[in-house]
C-alpha cells in the first residue's frame, strides 16, 4: 500500500470512529433503535416521574431535603408506640451505611405523633407531620401503590427534593441497603 492510501485509511478510521456514537446515540433517541436492558442494578421503584415535595409543602422541613440523600417512611394514620419500630429500622439502614452515614438523613412521615413516647431514641430521625399537607398525603397514597400498597411505605428523596424510589415490602433490607449505598456512591449529598 501507498502511503497516501495508508493515510486516508487512518482517516477514515478516525472519523468512523468518532462519528459512530453520535448515529447510534441519535437513532437510539429518535425512536429508530429500541433498547431496553433485561435487567437493572436497582430493586426499588422508580417513581415516574420523580413527585418534588415542595410541590405540596412549603414548611421548614421540605427544605431540609435540599443536598442529600433522604431515607422516608410514611406511616399513613397517627403514629403510637409501634412507630418506634420504623424509626428502628431507618436507623439501622443509616448504620450500614458506615463513613457515607452522614450523607443519609432519615425521616418518618405521618399524620400525628402525639401517642409516641416522649423519650427519643432516635432524634436523627425527623418526625414530619403530614396533617398540614393534604395534597402530598393523596400524593403518599397513591404511591403507596409502589410500596407498601397499604398507605405505608418506604421511599428515597433525591438531593433536590424529588421522590424517586419507592421499596416494595417484599424487598429485603439487604436490597434497600444496597440501592441507598449505590445512590450515596453515585451523588452523595
Amino acid at each position: 500500500m501507498q502511503a497516501k492510501t495508508k493515510n486516508r485509511l487512518s482517516i477514515v478510521a478516525i472519523v468512523l470512529l468518532f462519528a459512530t456514537p453520535v448515529v447510534v446515540a441519535y437513532l437510539m433517541s429518535s425512536g429508530a433503535i429500541s433498547y431496553q436492558p433485561d435487567s437493572t442494578k436497582n430493586h426499588g421503584e422508580f417513581i415516574s416521574p420523580p413527585v418534588k415535595v415542595a410541590d405540596f409543602n412549603d414548611s421548614e422541613w421540605v427544605a431540609s431535603l435540599q443536598d442529600h440523600w433522604t431515607l422516608v417512611y410514611r406511616h399513613q394514620g397517627a403514629c403510637d408506640v409501634s412507630c418506634v419500630k420504623f424509626e428502628d429500622e431507618l436507623h439501622r439502614y443509616r448504620l450500614t451505611m458506615g463513613h457515607r452515614a452522614e450523607k443519609l438523613k432519615l425521616m418518618l412521615w405521618a399524620d400525628d405523633f402525639s401517642e409516641m413516647p416522649e423519650e427519643d431514641q432516635y432524634p436523627h430521625v425527623t418526625k414530619v407531620n403530614l396533617l398540614d399537607s393534604i395534597p402530598l398525603q393523596k400524593t403518599m397514597n397513591e404511591l403507596s401503590q409502589l410500596s407498601h400498597n397499604n398507605g405505608d411505605g418506604l421511599y428515597v428523596v433525591a438531593p433536590e427534593g424529588y421522590l424517586m424510589m419507592a421499596f416494595k415490602k417484599d424487598n429485603s433490607s439487604t436490597e434497600v441497603i444496597q440501592d441507598v449505598k449505590l445512590l450515596l456512591k453515585r451523588k452523595g449529598g
